[in-house]
């Protein structure tokens, strides 16, 4: 599991911005956690911000990791795999950032993660006079890939981004729960099948329980060593 959890609740959610360079996601992610605009800026490294939020009158540990736009070349693969749930961005005036999006979702659909929460955003609905990609195109595209969709402009301080952000952490934050609750399950059925047959001879085999953050833990562990910038708010 690629979050911490305590007194069997999830402590903390990763989010990965996915997008083009200059659609707005250092903006929409500031925007979100500070509720300040901060206007456009280019950055040729993965930023991660960390706060706590509250959801549901709970505080929650949010991490998101804003990936940069350098990332156009390859798909971040490391990145979805360390984060909880994606909000992929393109802007309404950006054709190609569009298709970037729509290959951002199929790259997840198919690849190693496709169950990672997903959420589709287009921003610079403000600049309805530069439009290249009209609203139905996204509305289809989020419909073909099963997410939620929403047009905002970071600029105007939209209401539909924290909408988008809140809906995506709080999914991805029962999607934890549940996925903690089927493992204590099973971990509960396999301590009671070896106490039924502690009577057995042992066939030379041990079971345990393998916790999956075992198992990413290294990749993690190397994703923040790459996350050469870490911005506090």
């Amino acid at each position: 599991m690629k979050t911490q959890e305590r007194n069997g609740d999830v402590s903390r959610v990763r989010i990965a911005v996915l997008g083009s360079s200059n659609v707005g996601k250092s903006a929409l992610t500031v925007r979100y956690l500070t509720r300040r605009f901060i206007g456009e800026y280019r950055s040729n490294t993965d930023l991660l911000y960390r706060q706590i939020i509250t959801i549901n009158n709970m505080p929650l540990k949010v991490e998101i990791v804003d990936v940069s736009g350098e990332a156009e070349t390859s798909f971040p693969s490391d990145q979805v795999a360390w984060a909880d749930g994606c909000l992929i961005a393109y802007s309404v005036t950006d054709r190609q950032s569009f298709l970037y999006a729509e290959e951002c979702l199929r790259q997840i659909q198919n690849g190693d993660s496709p169950s990672v929460q997903t959420v589709l955003l287009a921003n610079k609905m403000d600049l309805e006079h530069l439009r290249e990609v009209d609203e139905l195109e996204g509305l289809e595209l989020s419909k073909q890939y099963r997410c939620q969709f929403h047009e905002i402009s970071v600029a105007e301080d939209s209401a539909s981004l924290y909408k988008a952000f809140e809906h995506l952490v709080t999914e991805c934050r029962m999607l934890l729960q549940n996925t903690k609750m089927r493992k204590f399950s099973v971990s509960k059925m396999i301590g009671t099948l070896i106490g039924s047959q502690k009577n057995i001879a042992p066939q030379g085999g041990t079971v345990v329980v393998c916790n999956k953050n075992d198992l990413h833990r290294s990749r993690v562990m190397k994703r923040r060593q790459n996350l050469v910038a870490t911005a506090s708010l």
